[in-house]
Order: structure tokens, then C-alpha cells, then sequence
């Protein structure tokens, strides 16, 4: 089932790009270099694509298990995390040069990156280790490992590394899967303040920053958590769409005062949706149909947000100014669920995703 498509906007497939070893949990981009990283996860590559036409530019053999990545503003300084290796890569992106590796706990199996390069710390995320493991950039070195729940999935640091509209709190909140509940440290100590519970099996977080709150997509029993971040108390728990796990707040967009929660939904459970949940109400204020079971999404500077379908083989183009879906095209792969990351839309007007079988897909517009 598709959703209604008004005015067309198309997307042409204009390459399909063999990468490395699977799985691949992360495409990101280097605009500076023109580059987009694919992280060769089962392998010890990094597959770098042109962003233009997704010619393969190099097979960077950084090491073992490339999960995750995160740069600096000006993609000068950035960290890889080594899954396999228990390592964390400091590397310069724009070049490829490792500078320095840093060895994690052992098991660590560091997954996740989460960047705070205005404290000179990037942060690892381990899901082997139920921690979270805090790396000064500029010496290299392990300056503390935070304990939190078991298997830590993603993490929101309150601070500039993410333009916030209000100012930085000084606390980090990780979500941790296995343990349903979400760590709040504080950024100057790195000391646990407290853990909250949430739902069951919570996978993401996003900050709703014009209200300083912050969600949590709680997979198993679809719902989100709302916390309020001043106090961390739990505002509310709002019944979403089937499996929810990925989150937008789309007021700074459209000016519309509501968090987009994307369900993954499943084969039985008809087309994938959108719950539209009300920035002050704390309830889901409306539901938008997209494709059927959604696989992940982007947004673009020119305020579209593309979404693919993980079983249906569907690009959905939806136009934030216009609060309407402009397009509809027919992929001739399956795109990759439970991606980190799995589309990147670059300055030079491609459209990449990340697909489930070892390939990358780039589209263009049609109309330029």
C-alpha cells in the first residue's frame, strides 16, 4: 500500500555501488572532501564514494569492524569505533590518515559515537560493556568510562556540538535497550546522575529543544517517553505507531509544534506511518502514511525528508514547506533495516542509500 502522492517529484537511480563487508550500520558524509563513507562493518574497510555519482574513490582499510563515525564541524578532526577491535580511530577525514588508536575495555564492541568535540570528547558507545566510554581528541587517551544500562543504543548530549536553541544543561542521556531505561551523566564529571525507567526495548532519543524535553522511541511496547530536561521528570508516555524508531522535531522545519516518531511497522500490520506527536499536548496529533515498513530516513537543506521502505522497495519524498508527500519511486533493491544510518543526501544533489545486500543505491532528481 502507498500513501496518496500529490504533485511528482521523481528520483532516478543513476548507480548501484558495490561496498564491503556487511553488515553496515553507518553511511555518512564528508562534504569538504566531496566523500560518502560507508562503514564495512563485517570487515576492516571504509568503502569512500564519490558524492556525486557514487564512484567508489577508495577502500580505506582503517581496521576492525568500522561501526560509527563522528566529525567536527569542519570534518578537520573525526572518530571512528572499531567494533571488532575495541578500538576508537582519531582520524583526519578529509585526508584519511589515522592519527591515533585507542584502546577501549576489552569486549567494549563500541558501536555508537557520540560527538562533543566543543568539550574536545567523543564518546563511545558499547554495546558489549553496558558503558559508555569518554575520549579526549587532542591526547588520545580514555578519560573516563561511564556505566549504564545493557546494551546502550544512542545517545543526546545537551550541548553545542548540537546548535541548540537553548543553552547546554551540562547532562547526556543514553538509551540502553536491554535494560529499558535511559542514563542521565553529568558532562563535566561524567558521573551517573540517575537512570529513568521508560518503555520496553527504547532505541533512540531526540531533543524536542523549544520545549527542553527530550523522547525516547520505545520499540517493544510502542510508545515514547517524554522527559522533561530541566528536572528529568517523565512528562508522559504517548501510544505511537508499531515499532517506532526514529524521531524529528520538525518545528525549527515547518514551524509545526510537533515530534515525528517513524514506526517500522511489520508485514501484518498495513502501511508504514508517521505519529505526529503535539510538542504540548503530549499526544499524537496526527498520522501521516508513508511507506510500508519503513527502513530509515534524512532530511535535506531544501526541508524534504525521504523515506524508504524496507520490504516495499519505495522512495517517498515528503515536502516540509508544503506539508505533503511530492514523490513516490520504485527501488530495485531492498534498503537496509537496522542501519544507524542509512541514507545521506549531498550538496551535490544525490540521494544515497544504503541497501541490505551489500550495495549502495544513488538517485538524482529528475527536474534537477
Amino acid at each position: 500500500m502507498s500513501p496518496a502522492v500529490g504533485t511528482s517529484v521523481r528520483y532516478t537511480e543513476i548507480a548501484t555501488v558495490d561496498v564491503g563487508a556487511g553488515p553496515h550500520l553507518h553511511i555518512g558524509y564528508v562534504k569538504e572532501s566531496g566523500h560518502v563513507w560507508v562503514s564495512d562493518t563485517g570487515g576492516d574497510t571504509i568503502t569512500v564514494l564519490d558524492h556525486a555519482d557514487g564512484h567508489v574513490v577508495d577502500r580505506w582499510h582503517i581496521g576492525g569492524g568500522a561501526a560509527h563515525f563522528s566529525f567536527d564541524a569542519g570534518c578537520n578532526i573525526g572518530l571512528v569505533a572499531l567494533r571488532s577491535a575495541d578500538q576508537a580511530a582519531i582520524v583526519r577525514p578529509k585526508t584519511r590518515e589515522v592519527l591515533e588508536r585507542v584502546e577501549l575495555p576489552a569486549g567494549s564492541a563500541p558501536t555508537g559515537t557520540m560527538p562533543a568535540f566543543d568539550r574536545g570528547i567523543v564518546y563511545t558507545l558499547n554495546e558489549g560493556g553496558g558503558s559508555v566510554t569518554a575520549v579526549e581528541v587532542s591526547s588520545a587517551r580514555v578519560v573516563a568510562t561511564i556505566p549504564v544500562g545493557g546494551l546502550p543504543k544512542w545517545g543526546q548530549p545537551w550541548g553545542a556540538s548540537y546548535k541548540p536553541i537553548t543553552q547546554p544543561v551540562g547532562k547526556t542521556y543514553v538509551v540502553s535497550t536491554e535494560s529499558d531505561d535511559v542514563t542521565v551523566f553529568d558532562d563535566a564529571t561524567n558521573q551517573v546522575i540517575r537512570r529513568i525507567p521508560v518503555g520496553r526495548r527504547p532505541n533512540r532519543n531526540a531533543i524536542f529543544r523549544e520545549h527542553g524535553n527530550v523522547y525516547i522511541s520505545n520499540e517493544a511496547d510502542d510508545t515514547v517517553t517524554v522527559i522533561r530536561i530541566a528536572d528529568d521528570e517523565v512528562l508522559a508516555t504517548v501510544p505511537v505507531n508499531h515499532r517506532p524508531f526514529r524521531m524529528l522535531p520538525i518545528k525549527a522545519i515547518n514551524g509545526r509544534d510537533e515530534m515525528w516518531v517513524l514506526g517500522a511497522g511489520d508485514a501484518s500490520s498495513g502501511a508504514g506511518t508517521v505519529a505526529a506527536v503535539s510538542g504540548t499536548d503530549h499526544v499524537v496529533a496526527r498520522t501521516v502514511d508513508v511507506v510500508d515498513e519503513p527502513a530509515n530516513w534524512v532530511v535535506n537543506p531544501q526541508k524534504r525528508l525521504f523515506i524508504v521502505g524496507s520490504s516495499c522497495r519505495q522512495l517517498l519524498v515528503y515536502d516540509f514547506a508544503s506539508d505533503a508527500p511530492i514523490g513516490l519511486t520504485e527501488l530495485r533493491h531492498d534498503p537496509a533495516p537496522g542501519a544507524i544510518s542509512g541514507l545521506i543526501h549531498t550538496s551535490a544533489g544525490s540521494l544515497f542509500v544504503l541497501n541490505a545486500d551489500s550495495t549502495v543505491t544513488v538517485l538524482r532528481d529528475q527536474n534537477g
